[in-house]
């Protein structure tokens, strides 16, 4: 479990939209205002889709432990201006069921769940709130903010996302059509298998695919790897990381992954429309997994809509966005800014 300087760390249990889910609560050392803290609600960077996936579970000595603490930069500066954060595991990692992976919807109804619980969780929390969220999480973050409002005295107050993921239909077809397997594969390879599950939850012709023959046979013989490893474990030669991106496929492949591209249009950040508050995006200028130029298409589409955004570039990758010295601090100022709070 993650420990932060400048607050309070504990792991507790919240009511999902399907059940008990479970997180990380962040409470500022300083004393709470009247109104209680304001909040940020952190959705995080993939883990993977198991339940030892879970960051509320990980320490310094899982194997996933750089990926679920990515975020503690931005929380504890977060925490230094006063204002608490809560950090779901989302569905299927910590609680029953299965993760439903890039789902947008389905993962923002976790942010709100966690901010519709505040009160149980920490009476010092308040009502005004940021949805906030990196690569996955921004998927999350941004889903939940043209949601209804968690309860009727939640007042949203902005969106910040990190390095939101965006036409990802773009990018599997792009590792598809790698002639096989190359250093950095491994880890398309076991987001890929992800994306299929987490796809097939909503998806029941999707499912049936699977289970039949729109896997290859190495993929298939993995396809229960998804349900107990996180995705570092998943990456490594001896699971998903093994097969190269095109060899994922089976017989009815083609269909699979079809049925996996409309998935990606109909959850893609990129349509969403109705917010209601100001918008954050900082994005990498290296992203190998939300590429600039689709990062790009996404910030025009939405200043098109009549979105009230900031944006801010950094020369980085996909995870080094997150590192103290690029957005964490900046952005933190931000998030006060949108609550009133003076920067630190």
């Amino acid at each position: 479990m993650t420990s932060l300087a400048h607050g309070t760390t504990r792991v507790v249990s919240f009511e999902g939209a399907g059940g008990p889910e479970t997180g990380l609560v962040h409470i500022p050392r300083r004393t709470a205002p009247a109104s209680g803290h304001p909040v940020v609600v952190f959705g995080h960077m993939t883990t993977g889709a198991s339940p030892r996936s879970a960051p509320s579970l990980g320490t310094p000595q899982h194997p996933e432990w750089r990926r679920m603490s990515q975020g503690d930069a931005l929380c504890d500066a977060l925490l230094a201006r006063g204002i608490a954060v809560l950090r779901p595991d989302y569905p299927g990692l910590g609680s029953p069921g299965e993760h439903p992976y890039l789902l947008g919807r389905r993962l923002g109804d976790s942010l709100r769940a966690m901010m519709r619980d505040r009160r149980r969780i920490d009476e010092s929390l308040g009502d005004d709130w940021v949805a906030a969220g990196h690569s996955e999480g921004a998927v999350a973050a941004l889903s939940a903010s043209v949601q209804a409002e968690p309860d009727d005295d939640a007042r949203l107050r902005g969106t910040a996302a990190f390095a939101p993921v965006t036409r990802m239909d773009l990018s599997i077809r792009w590792s598809k059509a790698l002639p096989g397997w190359m250093p950095g594969t491994g880890v398309v390879s076991a987001l890929i298998g992800l994306m299929l599950r987490g796809a097939a939850t909503d998806d029941e012709r999707m499912q049936e695919l699977i289970a039949a023959d729109g896997l290859s046979p190495a993929a298939q013989d993995r396809w229960g790897d998804l349900a107990r490893l996180c995705l570092t474990e998943l990456s490594a030669a001896d699971s998903w990381g093994g097969i190269a991106p095109r060899r994922i496929g089976g017989a009815s492949g083609a269909e699979l992954f079809g049925r996996l591209y409309t998935s990606f249009r109909a959850n893609d950040v990129a349509a969403l429309r109705g917010f209601r508050t100001p918008v954050r995006i900082d994005a990498a200028l290296f992203d190998e997994v939300a590429p600039a130029a689709s990062t790009a298409g996404l910030m025009r589409g939405y200043r098109r809509a009549g979105v009230a955004l900031t944006s801010r570039w950094w020369p980085s990758h996909h995870s080094g966005t997150m590192r103290a010295a690029y957005a964490p601090s900046e952005a933190a100022d931000w998030i006060a800014g949108r609550f009133g709070v003076a920067e630190r």
